[in-house]
């Protein structure tokens, strides 16, 4: 299959601009890679490579280096707005996907996109981890790998949860990451495997924890904010247990409630709370799930709303939002009333993006706070 015009023109961009972006990513964090045998970064013969997702920048930082530029899935609202929508429709490779649904579209244009001679790059968990160790991985992307018959490159990412947290509204300084890239199943072997086979290759090579990692390295990540944004993540107090009660200043946390003090050190850990680090405290929460769904939670934040037809944004304003017995009551720009059971396909994108969809309409709304909170409401998929 021949490439189009666009497909030209995004390929000669990308070689021309592609000085500037080494230069960008090297500012945003030191990177040290690992090419296994049989792997060369100018490798002209397609593959699907697939990636853990820890931050926001790895899906520019992992095809940097290869000279054949991948097509990358990345989530439909990077579509929606300048400068991403000029970035991901005449500059990069990007094909949009739904977070948290199969999309039939993504693959057809995936398989296209291989007859063309590109490799493909995915992220199969679908979101960025919150929380510091790989998330559930779509099983989807396992029937997408035994359909096309290529080889499956992985790269495990490493330290880019801790160098620059999803939920953190604070800067890190010395931001580093480890890319180890290898072919780890070869186009061979596919036809001979199960997709049970194929999904425990891909989770083996995916799996990481960055805490793990950073008790390996102990790189410190200096800085003056580093708790600010951790309520977004935490709701359950691990002394006390009340509800959505934790806050941050700098790099200090405090329990509303209990009173209880503790700080986030330039390690990443956290020190004087029975957690040293969320992912541990994010499993002790989830027990909580029951009391969580029987609190009241007040929040705040700007609704759009996100056209079905031509994924547009259309900006409703600044609203309050209330959770109550099984409801979510919004005012301020609009009035309305919505049981949680009827919402569908909530996700959360970049650091505090609420998305769902409720009686045929895609409500975008950015959170002040409580990001965790309204969604593990809502769904406790991530």
């Amino acid at each position: 299959m021949k490439k189009t015009r666009i497909d030209h023109q995004q390929d000669l961009i990308m070689n021309l601009i592609r000085p500037l972006v080494r230069l960008w990513m090297r500012k945003d964090a030191k990177r040290r890679v690992t090419l296994h045998d049989g792997l060369s970064f100018k490798r002209k013969e397609p593959y699907i490579m697939l990636a853990n997702h820890t931050f926001l920048f790895d899906v520019i930082h992992v095809p940097l280096r290869f000279k054949n530029v991948p097509f990358i899935v990345a989530s439909q609202t990077l579509f929606k707005k300048q400068p991403t929508k000029f970035l991901v429709t005449q500059v990069a490779h990007v094909i949009p996907k739904s977070k948290g649904s199969s999309d039939s579209t993504t693959v057809r244009e995936l398989i296209t996109a291989v007859k063309k001679g590109y490799p493909i790059l995915i992220f199969p968990e679908g979101d960025t981890t919150f929380y510091g160790q790989t998330n559930y991985i779509e099983t989807s992307t396992m029937k997408l790998i035994k359909k096309l018959g290529i080889d499956v490159v992985t790269c495990h990412v490493k330290g880019g949860y801790l160098s620059k947290p999803r939920w953190a509204t604070g800067k890190r300084r010395r931001r580093q990451i480890a890319l180890d890239y290898r072919i780890t199943i070869p186009k061979e072997q596919i036809i001979d495997l199960s997709l049970d086979e194929i999904n425990q290759k891909v989770v083996h090579a995916l799996y990481h924890n960055d805490y793990e990692y950073q008790r390996e390295v102990m790189i410190p990540h200096p800085g003056k904010h580093l708790a600010e944004g951790i309520e977004n993540v935490v709701y359950v107090c691990p002394h006390c247990q009340a509800i959505n009660s934790i806050e941050s200043d700098g790099n200090h946390i405090r329990c509303n409630a209990c009173k209880h003090e503790g700080f986030i050190d330039t390690y990443g850990f956290i020190q004087n709370f029975k957690f040293d680090n969320l992912i541990d405290w994010n499993t002790y929460q989830k027990q909580f799930s029951s009391q969580l769904r029987a609190s009241k939670i007040e929040s705040s934040g700007f609704m759009n709303y996100m056209s079905l037809v031509d994924d547009l944004l259309e900006p409703v304003g600044q609203v309050n939002i209330v959770y109550e017995n099984k409801t979510f009551t919004f005012s301020g720009a609009l009035d309305l009333e919505i049981s949680v059971d009827e919402i569908e396909n909530a996700t959360i994108t970049l650091r505090r993006d609420f998305g769902f969809y409720w009686n045929q309409k895609h409500y975008l709304i950015k959170l002040d706070k409580f990001g965790a909170s309204l969604l593990r409401i809502v769904q406790d998929k991530y």
